[in-house]
């Protein structure tokens, strides 16, 4: 069976702290100027997937890791967001991490995010700096934020789509209570899905759910070079980016490089990410 155990990990989990080495590799890097500076720099990857039961094709964007912050402008956003209108997307779906540590920044960003008007909404699930933010006391701030311009908050629950497509959103494992049982709890036999969390973590769980879950909060590891441990990456995580599927079980999953940054603007050989899926009927 899917190890139900990381339902749990917000009981157990620390936050990963940076050690002298990775601060030290962060200034080192930071002197090759542009070579680090991938945070101007969006990157735009597309997936097409074959979807059993689909009524319609789809075109569904994912969002992560936005990090509206003191070194995340407003204008970043701004791009992030008429790059996305470019792609018509029918749906959006934003995976947590909206803010890093002060919930007063989710007006900037649901503003920049309001312009977004795909045809079948946007749908959103908390991360782990959306908890804690404001000493663990900002999370109602930022739903409300969210909600505010229309965005669903699509925690533990799920939505069908005109499409025949049923989104399912599951709550953070580090910070928040993720319920597969609640959030898959009202599907039909056969019915086509998608799910999305923040922490990639939970695919342990998803893993046997016959569904393709995106995922985020590793940044691909912000700073990243081959051989070295990337520099922001929880040390327990195994999924850093890119597609994942455990041998005998179903599900598979998708994990963003997200868009924004944490501790320092900068990123290398991680760029920011748009992951874009044309779901197709098979």
């Amino acid at each position: 069976m899917p190890d139900r155990r990381l339902l749990r990990l917000n009981k157990t989990h620390k936050p990963a702290r940076l050690t002298r080495r990775q601060l030290l590799l962060a200034g080192a890097l930071l002197g090759f100027g542009g070579l680090v500076w991938e945070t101007e720099h969006l990157v735009v990857t597309r997936h097409r997937l074959e979807v059993q039961g689909l009524h319609a094709p789809c075109r569904v964007v994912q969002l992560s890791d936005l990090h509206r912050s003191w070194c995340v402008p407003e204008n970043f956003i701004a791009r992030v967001v008429s790059c996305t209108q470019r792609l018509n997307p029918d749906v959006v779906l934003l995976s947590g991490d909206f803010v890093t540590s002060h919930s007063s920044y989710i007006a900037s960003c649901a503003r920049q995010l309001s312009r977004l008007h795909p045809p079948q909404g946007m749908y959103a699930v908390l991360g782990n700096h959306d908890y804690r933010c404001d000493q663990w006391q900002g999370a109602p701030a930022v739903q409300e934020g969210l909600q505010a311009v229309g965005i669903q908050m699509l925690t533990n629950r799920s939505q069908k789509l005109d499409c025949g497509l049923r989104l399912v959103g599951l709550d953070d494992c580090e910070t928040g209570a993720p319920d597969p049982d609640a959030a898959f709890g009202r599907l039909t036999p056969g019915e086509p899905l998608l799910a999305f969390t923040h922490n990639p973590l939970l695919f342990d769980v998803l893993c046997g759910f016959p569904c393709v879950t995106l995922a985020g909060h590793t940044h691909g590891g912000q700073i990243y070079i081959p051989g070295v441990t990337p520099l922001f990456m929880d040390e327990r995580a195994r999924y850093l980016r890119g597609w994942f599927q455990k041998p005998q079980w179903p599900g598979r999953m998708y994990v963003s490089c997200g868009l924004g940054t944490i501790a320092i603007p900068a990123r290398f050989n991680a760029p920011a990410e748009i992951a874009l899926f044309e779901l197709v009927p098979a």
